[in-house]
């Protein structure tokens, strides 16, 4: 169930009135929506059997009947709220199982919802590029740090830094030559977004990571990157997609590495030997 309700969510705050009454009803049914034809969910919802079309679409389905065969092959557990809600009474234990269960559940949404095109896109961008930069702020600019930081040990120039004002002179020393990625779990961010400005004033592509697929850092992206999270008791969404965003970027380094390898490999070891000379 995860995963559809989490796709849901994160196209729901761009989502016209209309549309977001149709989201409300699959949320509250979704153990019985399979069961409905498109007539009847128009008739349930009040709205046009062309808006449910079209609804089935702007999340990210080709048509109303992909949309049914995910509704069809979600599946509620009895032992949802274990995994998603903590109590006082939970031992440490629990806790941790939960929390571990939140994970996963979020890094199984985000597979679902990132497809092949969207990495393909992302690596095209990625391996033209003579320069990467990393972009984000507040618990992002963790994300970004730690994505330099990986992407260092790469033969592609790679630039960062944890102050806004310094993300913005970096970002304007770049160009259509290079490329970005600009993290930001709502993606509605006014200096995240003051950032992306200068960017692409500058021609640079751009590939967003965010936890809203209708956000403002999405729809400037030359590629969005969705991840999914959901928020659980004592634990924001915002903490929950870490997660899934150090994944994803986890990912696109080996995808680097991979189609890089003859040269990937010389600098690795190089870094390695540094790095081994400053060990007791």
């Amino acid at each position: 169930m995860r995963s559809l309700v989490s796709r849901i969510n994160s196209y729901y705050d761009g989502l016209s009135k209309s549309d977001q009454k149709i989201s409300d009803f699959l949320i509250d049914n979704i153990d019985t929506a399979a069961r409905l034809s498109i007539q009847d969910f128009a008739t349930a919802i009040n709205v046009s059997t062309a808006t449910i079309s079209r609804y089935a679409k702007k999340i990210g389905f080709d048509s109303f009947q992909e949309l049914k065969l995910a509704i069809h092959a979600t599946e509620r557990k009895q032992d949802d709220d274990f995994f998603s809600e903590l109590s006082m009474d939970d031992s440490y234990k629990d806790i941790l199982i939960k929390s571990l269960s939140s994970n996963i559940s979020s890094l199984d949404a985000t597979l679902h919802l990132v497809s092949e095109n969207d990495l393909k896109r992302t690596m095209d961008i990625l391996l033209s590029a003579q320069t990467v930069g990393f972009f984000g702020l507040g618990g992002s600019n963790t994300i970004a740090n730690l994505a330099f930081h990986k992407f260092i040990r790469m033969p592609l120039r790679t630039v960062y830094h944890q102050d806004f004002h310094y993300q913005q002179m970096l970002a304007t020393k770049m160009d259509v030559n290079d490329c970005a990625f600009v993290i930001s779990h709502t993606g509605r961010n006014k200096d995240t977004m003051r950032i992306v400005e200068i960017l692409k004033k500058r021609g640079v592509p751009i590939i967003g990571i965010t936890s809203f697929a209708n956000s403002p850092l999405a729809l400037a992206a030359d590629v969005a990157l969705v991840s999914v999270s959901e928020e659980i008791s004592f634990r924001p969404e915002a903490v929950a997609s870490t997660v899934s965003q150090i994944s994803l970027l986890d990912a696109i380094f080996m995808m680097y590495g991979i189609r890089t390898q003859d040269t990937t490999e010389n600098t690795i070891k190089n870094i390695r030997e540094t790095i081994k000379e400053s060990r007791l």
